[in-house]
């Protein structure tokens, strides 16, 4: 089964966004985290769009600064 976006994607734009990734952490590749803000952890596989819109709505990154594939 291939994955919808890679978590590496999110990681990316999160950055852009003033987020820090703070390496792994339990099941999840990566660990975002912003300071005031709740750590959000990312896996390495998104499997679908709706997981990978929750991930950037839980990041409150602005819609217009998502990739196209997840408008």
């Amino acid at each position: 089964m291939s994955s919808f976006a890679r978590g590496r994607d999110i990681v990316d734009l999160a950055k852009l966004h003033g987020w820090i990734d703070s390496g792994p952490g339990g099941s999840h590749k990566f660990l975002l985290k912003k300071l005031g803000k709740r750590t959000v952890p990312i896996r390495d596989r998104l499997e679908n769009k709706f997981e990978a819109q929750g991930v950037l709505k839980q990041l409150e990154i602005d819609r217009a600064d998502w990739p196209e594939k997840l408008r």
